[in-house]
């Protein structure tokens, strides 16, 4: 079969999904993610080179940043992520009302994603509530916008913690609050949106710290806007934290 087929056939099957990331795929062919990060990658905080380290992406879903750390020369990457969407931290009010096709299918999209990159990406089927020492330990471990869609993400940040001997990158959604700029507070939903808390940059510091952490650098914040329906755009605040 010729390239130009084969280009085809992965066009063909990338328009089969709705995607979270955008990611490029080679040839000419670029999933039509609901978030493009590809200009945004330098303020995630992520080392330019990652060689000889065993790295861990939680909540991967297309795997993007799974990706980017093993193009940044890491030894090894773990992804994880859910399979099952009925597992996630819906709130009651919608999950018998939301269509969860890009959760039931992004095991899927990983799979396409990684054989068309001749990526050698681990995926895990688990939550981040489930990370355990069976997994050994990281040089570095990233978290993208996973916190806020948690009930209880300082048993996250734990579990995080738990098998970091390196650092840990978190990013999620923040808010400003004018009235406090510098208490650590959050927002709590879990009612409208696929949302449950949104602190602000002091919020975020303290939850990381809470978590066991011991240091924590701070990235400047900045805007990402979703690109093709991504309910979440807007402010994000994004750490490094050291045991």
């Amino acid at each position: 079969m010729n390239s130009e087929a084969q280009t085809g056939e992965l066009a063909s099957a990338v328009a089969r999904y709705r995607w979270y990331h955008t990611l490029d795929l080679g040839g000419g062919v670029v999933t039509p993610g609901m978030f493009d990060h590809r200009r945004m990658v330098d303020r995630y905080m992520i080392p330019r080179d990652l060689s000889g380290l065993r790295c861990m992406d939680v909540g991967t879903m297309d795997g993007f940043w799974a990706f980017e750390m093993e193009k940044r020369g890491a030894a090894e990457v773990v992804a994880l992520d859910i399979d099952d969407p009925e597992r996630l931290d819906w709130p009651a009010s919608l999950r018998q009302v939301t269509e969860k096709s890009l959760d039931r299918t992004k095991g899927e999209r990983f799979a396409l994603a990684r054989e068309a990159l001749g990526s050698s990406v681990k995926r895990e089927p688990r939550s981040v509530y489930d990370i355990g020492t069976d997994l050994g330990q990281f040089d570095l471990v990233f978290s993208g916008d996973l916190l806020l869609h948690l009930k209880d993400p300082i048993t996250a940040l734990e579990r995080i913690r738990l098998v970091t001997r390196g650092s840990a990158i978190v990013c999620t959604p923040v808010k400003r609050l004018r009235l406090y700029p510098r208490r650590a507070l959050a927002e709590l939903d879990g009612i409208d949106e696929f949302q449950w808390w949104v602190p602000s940059p002091a919020g975020m510091e303290r939850m990381i710290r809470a978590a066991g952490f011991s240091r924590v650098e701070k990235g400047a914040l900045f805007e990402l806007p979703a690109t093709g329906g991504g309910s979440w755009k807007g402010l994000r605040g994004v750490m490094r934290a050291y045991p």
